[in-house]
């Protein structure tokens, strides 16, 4: 993996997600760091995430339609998508470790990782659709 050295806009992208506990957006991401540091770009923004994520710093969570959120909790867990309303959480379902393994009958495949994202309403949109 290339090295790279630790900037202050790096630092601060990764302050900002030690924070935050919410999957938020690489957007909802770029407006909170421009109230500590106005001159920041989205596009420093956006690669600092893609460096973090891809050192494994944090964890991308790409969804089936809009934005990807992003998640600082790097150990194995699932997560939970509103159609509604796009926010992510964690779901609370026992991350099954065997599933990082590569079965015997898919000989030459190797697993890296997995992960599940269940799809359906949060709480809050469930009530709204009851109105």
């Amino acid at each position: 993996m290339l090295q790279t050295r630790n900037t202050q806009q790096r630092q601060l992208v990764l302050d900002m997600m030690k924070e935050n506990f919410t999957h938020p957006t690489a957007d909802e991401i770029y407006t909170k760091i421009r109230r500590k540091a106005p001159k920041i770009s989205r596009g420093t923004v956006y690669r600092n995430l893609n460096l973090l994520s891809e050192q494994g710093m944090i964890q991308r969570l790409t969804t089936p339609a809009g934005p990807d959120h992003y998640d600082c909790n790097t150990n194995g867990h699932y997560h939970f998508l509103c159609r509604k309303c796009d926010r992510v959480f964690d779901a609370s379902i026992p991350y099954d470790e065997a599933l990082d393994r590569t079965p015997a009958s898919m000989a030459g495949f190797k697993t890296e990782y997995h992960w599940l994202m269940l799809v359906g309403l949060c709480p809050d949109c469930q009530k709204e659709k009851e109105k």
